[in-house]
């Protein structure tokens, strides 16, 4: 059973040609898709395929990603900050948060942070990886709707949101794991763009920790790590049919996850 995969145009172009150039190497099969296009060589629904794009198409409410199997890899819910920090939080960069809600944090900030010590400015981030808002530091006093992009992309006051303690972060890197290893390992900028160079060992050692550990987000997916007061931390976790592989050895990257992709499709057909 061959794995088709389907890459959304545009949305990592840098990225998207080492992996293409890998799915040929490999005489694998793969399509582009765009939105709303449905290109002639896009495999047929129910097929074994795997999609890498945006997450909104991978694991959306709409998401294209449904229509194959495995489609997207992972569970959208497992990659919330309140889903895979209890059991990696002596790995976090942000261990000290609070989880709370828009609604709660506008309306009584100074009351919902207290247990952070009663700081003058936080990071806040929504629970969901399929980030509604994008994470950002905030003075406390100026904490309300208009500043959390209320109305933009969400209209619910009771979305979940994540707030800590404001840290500064050196440099960051993007690791893959599959099958409870990692892959491959890249640094990135703030940016998003990946940067060439060796991955400390401090930061692959805890990725290691992150990969060998019991509790899986999914069979593959990207984690972030920074350095936060000269430590490597973990940052985030993210699905990876959604995730920029920037410099990562693309290569690599789709032999180990074809060969989870081809296992899921085995295992739905059993």
């Amino acid at each position: 059973m061959s794995v088709h995969w389907v890459i959304e145009q545009g949305v990592f172009s840098e990225a998207a040609d080492r992996v293409i150039a890998a799915l040929d190497g490999r005489g694998l099969p793969w399509s582009r898709y765009a939105d709303g296009v449905e290109g002639a060589r896009l495999p047929p629904a129910g097929s074994c395929a795997l999609f890498w794009g945006s997450l909104g198409v991978a694991y959306g409410d709409d998401s294209v990603a449904r229509r194959w199997r495995p489609g997207a890899i992972g569970d959208i819910a497992r990659f919330a900050c309140s889903a895979y920090y209890p059991p990696l939080r002596p790995l976090l960069a942000n261990a000290s948060c609070v989880l709370t809600t828009v609604r709660r944090l506008v309306n009584d900030a100074r009351g919902e942070l207290r247990s952070l010590g009663d700081p003058e400015s936080v990071f806040i981030r929504p629970d969901s990886a399929l980030k509604p808002f994008s994470g950002r530091v905030l003075e406390v006093g100026a904490i309300n709707l208009a500043a959390l992009d209320h109305g933009f992309y969400y209209d619910d006051e009771d979305l979940p949101i994540l707030v800590s303690q404001r840290r500064t972060i050196g440099r960051e890197w993007r690791f893959v794991i599959a099958d409870c290893s990692v892959v491959t390992a890249c640094e990135y900028e703030a940016s998003r763009r990946g940067l060439p160079g060796v991955v400390p060992d401090s930061a692959l050692a805890l990725a290691s920790q992150v990969a060998a550990n019991e509790w899986q987000a999914a069979e593959a997916f990207v984690l972030d790590v920074g350095e936060v007061d000269g430590e490597p931390r973990v940052m985030e976790l993210n699905p990876l049919s959604g995730a920029d592989l920037y410099t990562c050895d693309a290569p690599a990257v789709v032999a180990a996850v074809t060969a989870i992709a081809q296992r899921l499709c085995e295992g739905a057909v059993g």
